[in-house]
């Protein structure tokens, strides 16, 4: 009879071991979402992810704790992952203090740290199948009120498709003397995985030449010191190593792609050094420009030999010396740049790489110091037909205008226009601009020529408009499209 009450009390108590109870905050160091996807979690051997159990009522010697594994914790695994039991540490009362390189493999172990008392498993109410694990508090024991405990599973123990959802263990205890529950309040599940991104990346300095108006081959700011054809771009990685199961060593890259117009030039003018304090060095990058001259590719690498990952910032140099000290110099090109990046996690291209720069990234512009106007298309000369632009300067100052222009057979042509006059409107006729605008051999545009006219005016912040049109004698006039790119003074 006597045996029957015990074991009608074991029953009971096991059964009640499911109410809530203590805080069980989630892990607090970060997990690589990269190097887990990779496997990493499974391979490391320095370090365990593990949650603290806060007990929020004191439990005293016979009352039971039950610690329920959430369905990312596989304690079924065969193998090398196999669970090898749970081992108890303690340095204060057993000497048994937990290896400063996690529990051993397949342990799942529980650390009282320094705490003055003792948990031992109930092996007989073990249910793996369900990841269940019962400890009771020793006799001649108790744990007070805000003492704690540290579970920590061995990595192996962890299923490949861990989620932060269910990486769990909820806990739960009752009282020795009846099976109640009791230490009931607080939040009793913790997650051991707290993924967050490993890799990241900004622009801190962008590209912001602005060229000279006149012969367009040098920056007149934003160039490097003491090199007036040269801008930098600076792009900072960040790359949070120390993260649990980080991604590391020479399957790890970083590409960054800058697009923009690199006409002209050659893969010699862009060059890319480590800045100080880089956990890489000037060797580990590389750079690449596009056939079209449209993209130019910085690589970063993480090299097996340190293995330290890709922290750090880089910057870039472009060059134009190809284009201005050429025989014939061509003009450094106004454009935008933007940059996109990705850090290849995995090296062997079969996971997403992550985006650390979104496409179309801000990475600056080369201006012309000047207002840029466009007329696409201005017929002149033609009978009947009168083409003409009208200027409007509400500047303070009068500004001088260069003109460019290309017929429909490829023929280039230049010159220059009388100063626009301050706070004042000038008409230019096309007659007047067909003298003003000459060829290579001296001569002026002829009669009945459709043009692309481009006047470049020394002027900024939108102080010179204009308005072009042609007139049908007789009918009429019409608009002429017209693009502008304001001065940037």
């Amino acid at each position: 009879m006597k045996l029957f009450k015990k074991a009608l009390v074991a029953t009971a108590i096991f059964g009640a071991i499911g109410a809530q109870a203590a805080d069980v905050p989630d892990a607090t160091k970060s997990t690589s979402t990269q190097g887990f996807s990779v496997g990493n979690f499974a391979t490391i051997t320095d370090e365990d992810p593990g949650v603290r159990v806060i007990v929020r009522e004191k439990l005293e010697a016979g009352d039971r704790i039950k610690l329920t594994f959430g369905a990312g914790l596989d304690f079924n695994q065969t193998g090398t992952a196999a669970f090898s039991g749970v081992t108890l540490f303690n340095n204060s009362t057993t000497a048994t203090t937990l290896p400063a390189a996690g529990v051993p493999t397949g342990v799942l172990g529980i650390n009282t740290g320094s705490g003055t008392y003792e948990l031992e498993e109930l092996t007989a109410l073990r249910d793996l199948a369900n990841g269940v694990v019962v400890l009771e508090v020793k006799t001649g024991f108790t744990i007070e009120q805000d003492e704690s405990f540290e579970v920590i599973p061995d990595v192996v123990l962890f299923d490949s498709k861990a989620t932060t959802a269910n990486a769990t263990v909820t806990y739960s205890a009752t009282r020795w003397q009846d099976g109640n529950p009791k230490d009931t309040t607080g939040d009793n599940t913790g997650s051991f995985l707290k993924f967050a991104d490993q890799y990241a990346a900004a622009v801190s300095t962008k590209l912001d030449g602005v060229i000279e108006r006149e012969n367009q081959v040098t920056f007149i700011s934003g160039f490097v010191t003491a090199d007036n054809v040269a801008d930098t771009l600076k792009v900072a990685i960040t790359d949070n190593s120390t993260y649990i199961a980080a991604a590391t060593g020479a399957n790890v890259s970083a590409d960054f792609v800058l697009t923009g117009d690199f006409s002209d030039l050659v893969v010699g003018d862009f060059t890319a050094v480590a800045d100080a304090g880089a956990n890489f060095a000037t060797g580990d990058i590389a750079i690449a420009l596009a056939g079209d001259k449209k993209t130019a590719t910085v690589t970063v690498s993480d090299t097996a030999a340190s293995d330290d990952g890709i922290a750090g910032s880089f910057t870039l140099t472009i060059d134009n010396a190809t284009r201005t000290g050429a025989t014939t110099p061509v003009t450094i090109k106004a454009t935008s740049f933007t940059v996109k990046g990705d850090v290849d996690f995995d090296g062997a291209g079969t996971i997403t790489d992550a985006s650390v720069l979104a496409a179309g990234t801000d990475a600056g512009q080369w201006v012309l110091d000047a207002t840029i106007i466009n007329v696409p298309y201005f017929p002149v000369g033609f009978e009947g037909v009168n083409s003409q632009v009208n200027f409007a300067n509400e500047g303070s100052a009068a500004v001088d205008v260069n003109v460019t222009a290309i017929d429909a057979t490829g023929t280039q042509y230049s010159g220059s226009l009388t100063d626009l006059a301050k706070y004042s409107t000038t008409k230019v006729s096309q007659t007047t601009l067909q003298a003003a605008l000459k060829d290579s051999k001296g001569n002026t545009v002829p009669d009945g020529s459709k043009l692309s006219v481009t006047f470049n005016i020394d002027a900024d912040d939108g102080k010179v408009n204009a308005y072009a049109f042609s007139e049908k004698v007789g009918l009429g006039r019409q608009s002429l499209v017209t693009s502008q790119q304001k001065g940037i003074k």
